[in-house]
C-alpha cells in the first residue's frame, strides 16, 4: 500500500512540474496591439460655435480643418458651442472660457463670434486668433481667413503657422 502512495506522489509531483514548464514565460514579449494613446504637442487651438455645435453654419469646414492640422502636429483640439442666443453679449463668456482654458489659438467662424474675439484680441496679445468670415477690423494677433471652396485648408494652414511660430 505504501509503493502507491509513493507513486501517486511521485505522479503528482511530475504532473506540477510539466504545468510550471508549460506557462512558465519565456522572456518574450507576446505581440500586443499598438497603443490607442495619443502623444499631443503642448499646444491647443479651440473652436467658438454657435449653438448648434459643429451643425453650426460654417462649423464643420473649419473643424475638419482644425482635425487636419492635429493630424500632422500633434496638436490638441476642442470646440465649445455657445448656447443661447447669438449676440456679442452671449458670446463673450464663452470667448473668455476658453481663454482661461489657456487656448493657445482660438477659431470663431461668423458673427458674432468674430466681433467678440476681435474685441477681445488685443487684451491676450500671446493668444492667437482666427476668424473665419468677413471681418473689416483687424489686430494683429488675428488671422483672418475668408470664406472660400478651401476653408478646410485655409484654417489648417493658420493653426499650423501659429503652432510653427509658438515653437510647436
Amino acid at each position: 500500500m505504501r509503493r502507491w502512495w509513493v507513486a501517486a506522489a511521485a505522479g503528482v509531483v511530475a504532473a506540477g512540474v510539466v504545468v510550471a514548464v508549460a506557462v512558465w514565460p519565456s522572456g518574450e514579449q507576446p505581440d500586443l496591439p499598438p497603443a490607442r494613446a495619443r502623444v499631443y504637442a503642448d499646444f491647443s487651438a479651440c473652436l467658438l460655435t454657435g449653438g448648434q455645435g459643429l451643425a453650426s453654419p460654417g462649423a464643420g469646414p473649419v473643424w475638419a480643418g482644425l482635425q487636419d492640422a492635429s493630424g500632422d502636429t500633434g496638436i490638441k483640439v476642442s470646440y465649445l458651442a455657445a448656447a443661447g442666443p447669438a449676440t456679442d453679449a452671449n458670446y463673450r463668456p464663452y470667448l473668455t472660457s476658453l481663454l482661461q482654458r489657456r487656448c493657445d489659438v482660438v477659431l470663431t467662424v461668423g458673427e458674432p463670434g468674430g466681433a467678440v474675439a476681435l474685441a477681445e484680441a488685443p487684451g491676450h496679445p500671446a493668444t492667437g486668433f482666427v476668424v473665419v468670415g468677413d471681418s473689416g477690423r483687424q489686430a494683429a494677433n488675428v488671422s483672418p481667413v475668408r470664406v472660400t471652396d478651401h476653408v478646410r485648408q485655409d484654417v489648417a494652414e493658420a493653426v499650423r503657422t501659429a503652432a510653427h511660430t509658438a515653437g510647436h
